[in-house]
């Protein structure tokens, strides 16, 4: 039984899930008052080595593997090293005397997956702060923290690699406790790669995280966290906390959201393998499985109880606001229906994804998907891929920009030219704007500023942070960030310098929808949303990158970038010609010039006649 098509370790996992009854082969698993749990959740930023020290506590919570990141189940993951999906792992701990059962959450580090690390720190009651100790504290750290905070959640700090050779761990320390607080006591230097004093943190966890507030003997209120559909049809697996009471193997299930119930067909926990037990008591985060038909009845964040109970909903997180959006339509190879299915599935499972049906000339019925960044969006499309195997268009990114209307003040968002309202109704036009913190060298300080200067930044705060490193903020326009600002960010520092990005509101600004013309002709979906004193330039690489992926005719094809009826910039795409005039062996050149003309008229035409097919490569690729 696969999930999807994921990471080849991950498929040989699940076999034992639905493949054997609960009375046959649930394994031993102990039950543990809530005072004996200990919910807790890895933080740092990417590259730290999160995924390195979930490995080692798997470990000394007796669970063997040869295979790194045991956490990273998803092909992307592994291919791109870094975390996507928050995965958890119940370890078993014995300290003086006495057993623990301790849920281990790891979050993604990149900026793109926040939505993520919020929704795992709410499950957790405490968390461990990690730091590379070749590095210090790095933008993400310092978000992440603050997450945490918000959270009310105790937070124990670990300073990773610290067997390596420039590890700078006295000043790194003393970053941690300036910054986040920390006494030198909740500071823990270790070394994931190595193992190096990373049992000394779970000792700490026990007698500094709060165990989870729960009654078991209460009726049984647990929440969604996370939802993978199985291959066989209608079932899914549910990751859930369970908050009171608890939960049977042969118990049925009522989805709050929907009202509708479900009979368990399995539960268990994650060692990390899915592990069938017989129950799950309050404060045990694991897994349930249920035949789900309809894909809608999934919330995650949703609340599960027993049916005909009388509860409240709890309380989850917000889902975040998208930053930026892009169109969705399939590819000439992949079915619509199918599509459909896997795309409400995986959005079903990332909830940071908003979705709302679109439709497209050129390309047909499609979707208008949000991200919260341009990582995130390519994630989501290779995932599409990797676990479906469903080729799909994506459309240049955009942003929500807002327009205030001159009639009533009124304020219209859109994030695509056809909803753009038209200018004589407005007002005034702003865009986002985001606050960006970068953590820098000294040595590349003076570039990364040039660089933010250059896209529209506004300087807000300049200050050391020790040992020649640099915290700067900047507001920026959101549009400025989307393309490559990241990686040129981390080019200008030789990859030192990190950022990370908050709303900070909006800025006016001068917006014009300029549209593609193909032979005459509008193309729907090329339609731009520019800044009024980059129209030419914009104009004219539009139309020189449309020019080279159009294919030639046998007439002329004329590309145009317009605003109403006045030309910005034009290319052409130059037709095959035949040599009419080859058989004519001298004789009056009056003959062949006739031929030409022919040629001329005919061409012309079917110029008039013919309508350009656009290649699907014109949208993926601009």
């Amino acid at each position: 039984m696969n999930i999807w098509q994921p990471s080849k370790r991950f498929i040989t996992r699940l076999p034992n899930v639905l493949h054997r009854s609960l009375s046959d082969g649930v394994e031993t698993f102990p039950r543990f008052n809530p005072e004996h749990i200990r919910n807790f959740s890895i933080i740092a930023h990417v590259d730290h080595g999160k995924s390195t020290l979930a490995d080692r506590l798997i470990e000394i919570g007796g669970v063997k593997s040869s295979l790194p990141q045991q956490l990273d189940n998803l092909q992307v993951e592994r291919e791109r090293g870094i975390t996507v999906k928050a995965q958890c792992a119940s370890l078993r701990y014995t300290y003086m005397g006495q057993e623990y059962l301790l849920n281990l959450i790891d979050t993604p580090g990149h900026a793109d997956f926040t939505h993520e690390v919020g929704r795992s720190l709410f499950l957790s009651d405490g968390a461990i702060l990690l730091v590379d100790a070749t590095q210090g504290v790095q933008a993400q750290t310092v978000s992440n923290f603050y997450t945490a905070f918000e959270n009310d959640l105790f937070v124990l700090g670990a300073l990773n690699k610290i067997d390596m050779p420039n590890a700078k761990v006295g000043s790194c320390k003393m970053e941690m406790s300036k910054m986040f607080d920390l006494f030198d006591s909740q500071i823990t230097e270790i070394s994931a790669k190595t193992g190096e004093n990373v049992e000394k943190l779970l000792p700490q966890v026990i007698e500094l995280v709060p165990p989870p507030r729960g009654n078991p003997s209460a009726d049984l209120v647990a929440i969604l966290h996370d939802c993978q559909y199985l291959s066989s049809s209608g079932n899914v697996l549910l990751t859930v906390l369970i908050k009171e009471g608890t939960l049977n193997s042969r118990d049925s299930v009522c989805l709050l959201s929907s009202g509708k119930t479900f009979p368990v067909r399995e539960i268990g926990v994650f060692q990390p393998e899915p592990l069938p037990t017989s129950n799950l008591s309050a404060g045990q985060l694991g897994y349930l499985i249920l035949k789900v038909k309809d894909v809608e009845d999934v919330i995650i964040g949703d609340t599960i109880c027993m049916p005909g109970s009388i509860v409240e909903p709890l309380k989850t997180i917000p889902k975040p606001k998208p930053s930026i959006f892009s169109g969705v339509f399939p590819d000439e190879n992949t079915d619509f229906r199918s599509m459909k299915e896997s795309l409400e599935k995986l959005v079903r499972s990332d909830t940071s994804v908003s979705i709302e049906a679109d439709s497209n000339q050129t390309l047909g019925q499609g979707w208008n998907l949000g991200f919260l960044g341009t990582l995130h969006r390519e994630v989501f499309a290779q995932r599409l891929a990797q676990e479906f195997g469903t080729s799909i268009i994506m459309t240049k990114p955009s942003i929500t920009y807002r327009a205030v209307l001159d009639n009533n003040n009124e304020i219209v968002e859109f994030n695509c030219a056809k909803n753009m309202p038209k200018c004589y109704h407005v007002m005034k036009w702003e865009e986002p704007v985001v606050e960006t913190t970068i953590i820098v060298p000294g040595d590349h300080l003076a570039s990364v500023i040039s660089h933010c200067m250059s896209c529209r930044g506004v300087q807000k705060e300049n200050s050391t942070l020790g040992e020649g490193r640099f915290l700067l903020k900047f507001n920026i326009p959101l549009i400025e960030t989307v393309d490559d600002f990241y990686s040129t960010i981390k080019k200008l520092s030789s990859g030192f310098a990190t950022c990370d990005f908050e709303e900070a509101g909006y800025w006016e600004t001068d917006l014009t929808q300029v549209d593609v013309l193909v032979n005459g002709d509008r193309v729907d979906g090329l339609s731009m949303i520019v800044r009024s004193d980059e129209i030419r330039e914009v104009s004219m690489k539009t139309v020189k990158n449309i020019a080279k992926l159009l294919p030639r005719e046998q007439y002329k094809i004329i590309i145009q970038c317009v605003i109403g009826v006045k030309v910005q910039a034009r290319a052409e795409v130059k037709p095959y010609r035949k040599d009419v005039t080859k058989d004519l062996y001298g004789g009056d050149k009056t003959r062949a010039m006739k031929l030409l003309a022919r040629q001329r008229e005919g061409k012309k035409k079917l110029r008039e006649r013919a309508t350009v097919k656009i290649p699907r490569a014109v949208f993926r690729t601009l």
